[in-house]
């Protein structure tokens, strides 16, 4: 019965997939896992001579990843497209799940009930409808934080990660910062290694990539539209000249993940790397060029972070609110940047409010952590023959009991995007 009980609390999740799944599948074709699309179709250009970067889809979407992608994706070309689409969204499936499992070690709270959460997110259905690879890049970098401290291994999966999208590499300075120097230079060096791969492999597209098209933002897609939550797309949209806008970017969004990252390893330091991945990854959002709504999984996890009092329960609906409605129904100007804002916050104004020293049972105080237990006080009633003594969630001090609950959330619209990479 326990075990039956233990896969019922999964339903609302593999619910919430199944529909994912099915939204993402039924698409038009020509709509359908489009970003995917622009990963086979360059390698597929690559294996007859052309360079990844001659690569332009339909939709007008080039590719714009580092060589060492190109080299990761070229056996996506040796599967059909239909079979390819089903694998890649069932493998967006099981990364959120595993992501689920991760930060259900950190934080005591029940996994089924993040991964439904998480899979209702704007950033993960954006990962489901354009095939993207984000989501896993983010498994990786989560992984390597949070399972493989002090393992050898501890910084290649945030190297690797690093050499398929650039955009991880911030998570580098913050294991310097936080101790883990070891884990740093492995990761730099994976990073490097990998580089030096890509380059023998592929000298002309290195060449290119490194000289010229790395600094090509343009090719990103509409970076002016709502979906690029980064400071570079919110300072676009006030129409912020050229110049004045590469000046802000670099002194205010630089400082911005100075201090991030000085206050992810503060936190990491203390044993508390779930909000390490948070914080760091928020600045990520605010410094990269573009981050479009699938780069924005890191702001999902910021309701985790372990505020003290009442201020813990309008955090987390504050941040479950703002990642799982669309911000284009939010309306312009300033609401339509409500990720942006949200991003600065952590990175600028949680880490300095009062935290509770034991996240794993004092997260479940917060707002979450009593839908939680509202939910798992329903479906015992529905699973249990005869009434039973009632278990605290999370009793303070002790070993979780009852972690088998399920959250309260709206179905979200991932938000337009037209053609973003």
């Amino acid at each position: 019965m326990g075990r039956a009980r233990r896969a019922f609390y999964w339903v609302p999740a593999a619910v919430a997939a199944a529909v994912a799944a099915w939204a993402t599948l039924g698409r038009p074709g020509a709509l359908r896992l489009t970003d995917l699309g622009v990963y086979v179709g360059a390698v597929e250009g690559l294996r007859h001579g052309a360079s990844l970067y001659d690569f332009v889809s339909a939709g007008n979407a080039p590719f714009t990843y580092p060589p060492f992608a190109g080299l990761m994706f070229l056996p996506l070309a040796d599967v059909s497209v239909p079979l390819l689409q089903c694998l890649w969204t069932l493998g967006t499936l099981v990364t959120v799940v595993l992501v689920a499992q991760m930060v259900a070690r950190e934080t005591a709270l029940p996994a089924p009930a993040l991964a439904f959460v998480l899979i209702l997110s704007a950033p993960i259905s954006s990962n489901f409808k354009y095939g993207q690879v984000s989501v896993f890049l983010a498994a990786m970098v989560t992984a390597d934080v949070l399972l493989m401290r002090g393992r050898r291994a501890h910084g290649v999966l945030i190297g690797v990660a690093a050499a398929i999208k650039l955009t991880p590499l911030i998570f580098i300075p913050m294991l310097w910062l936080a101790g883990r120097r070891r884990a740093a230079v492995t990761a730099a060096a994976t990073f490097t290694t990998c580089g030096a791969v890509a380059a023998l492999a592929l000298p002309g597209d290195s060449w290119r990539f490194w000289t010229t098209e790395i600094s090509h933002v343009s090719r990103l897609g509409y970076i002016t539209s709502v979906g690029n939550q980064s400071l570079n797309g919110v300072l676009m949209r006030f129409d912020i000249s050229a110049t004045d806008r590469s000046l802000l970017v670099i002194v205010v969004g630089g400082g911005i993940a100075l201090l991030a990252l000085v206050q992810a390893g503060r936190v990491a330091r203390r044993g508390d790397w779930l909000s390490a991945v948070a914080i760091t990854g928020s600045a990520s959002v605010i410094l990269s060029p573009v981050s479009w709504t699938h780069h924005q999984v890191w702001l999902v996890f910021a309701a985790l972070l372990p505020l003290r009092g009442r201020i813990r329960g309008y955090w987390v609906a504050l941040v479950l609110a703002v990642m799982l409605l669309p911000v284009t129904a939010l309306g312009p100007p300033v609401w339509s940047n409500i990720r942006f804002l949200l991003a600065v916050a952590v990175t600028t104004v949680v880490p300095f409010l009062p935290t509770s020293p034991d996240r794993r049972y004092d997260l479940g105080l917060g707002s979450l952590g009593v839908t939680l237990r509202s939910m798992g006080r329903g479906v015992r009633r529905l699973t249990q023959v005869a009434p039973r003594a009632r278990v605290a969630a999370f009793p303070d001090g002790g070993s979780r009991q009852s972690t088998r609950n399920t959250p309260n959330a709206a179905l979200p619209d991932s938000g337009s995007r037209q053609s973003r990479r």
